[in-house]
């Protein structure tokens, strides 16, 4: 149950929504106080908060970070995170959206958004009415919600990472992280693969051990823990579609065997696949 300092809106994508850069699966606003348990939850996508009054404590891999207003935090949740008002704040008001796209990973990575997770956007303005926008478009859920969150989105990104593009260079172990991005990209590339562990490290280049670490030191889990969500997450937007089937949706993302996929597909969603696509999603 939502409480009276909480608006959330969620958004299964349609069809079609493949076809635009970026998606908006949920998005909200929130007020914290400095009693109140810091937020944990992994949702393996990214997620954007735009501190609107008071500070927030954003903390990644041990470091904590204030989010003053006017400033965004870009959050991994697939990896370990944390957010909370901070301790001298009256309060921490802030708008929030989970998103999915391409290149987002390699973007994460190349700007360095672990060792520094808060930007200063150009205009504090535009960045809010981005944020408005997108919450305003799921709440609305029309044909076009997809297409207009995707454009808020691109524009949103913009002011957001353009000041720090500017002279910004490549990480010392970019060459270490390119081979993380390029094992991410074929598994989401190729999700009915019966991926192994040794097929990912040979991809890699490192053994298994090597793989394991520094996947979890990158990611926030396992190589195949993170599998298992790409493909949920993938049967889910099949699931809402007129005519699938689970089992053919089952064999799409990975599973050739169907008991498998809806064990699977209940642990993380605590959904059965029927009662999601039933329900149209969530």
């Amino acid at each position: 149950m939502l409480s009276e300092n909480e608006e959330i809106h969620f958004h299964t994508p349609a069809k079609f929504a493949d076809a635009f850069p970026y998606l908006a699966l949920v998005a909200g606003s929130r007020t914290a106080h400095p009693e109140e348990a810091s937020i944990r939850k992994r949702f393996h996508q990214h997620v954007f908060v735009y501190t609107t009054g008071g500070r927030g404590l954003i903390e990644v891999r041990g470091q904590g970070f204030l989010a003053e207003t006017g400033s965004v935090a870009w959050l991994d949740t697939a990896q370990a995170y944390a957010h909370s008002c901070a301790p001298d704040s009256e309060n921490w008001r802030y708008l929030w959206m989970g998103i999915e796209g391409h290149g987002l990973d390699a973007l994460y990575q190349f700007l360095g958004v672990q060792q520094s997770p808060l930007f200063a956007p150009r205009d504090p303005r535009t960045v809010q009415a981005a944020f408005e926008g997108v919450s305003g478009f799921l709440a609305e859920r029309s044909p076009a919600t997809d297409a207009l969150a995707s454009a808020a989105i691109s524009g949103l990104i913009v002011d957001m990472i353009g000041p720090r593009l500017t002279g910004s260079e490549p990480g010392e172990d970019a060459p270490g992280e390119d081979r993380l991005l390029a094992v991410l990209s074929a598994m989401r590339d190729d999700l009915a693969r019966a991926w192994t562990i040794d097929d990912l490290a040979a991809l890699a280049r490192l053994s298994q051990s090597q793989l394991f670490r520094r996947f979890r030191d990158m990611v926030g889990t396992t190589p195949m823990d993170w599998l298992r969500h790409e493909r949920i997450n993938q049967a889910k937007r099949l699931l809402v579609g007129r005519d699938a089937k689970v089992s053919a949706v089952a064999a799409i993302c990975g599973y050739p065997d169907p008991y498998h996929f809806s064990r699977d597909f209940r642990r993380v969603t605590g959904y059965t696949p029927t009662k999601f696509r039933r329900d149209g999603g969530y």
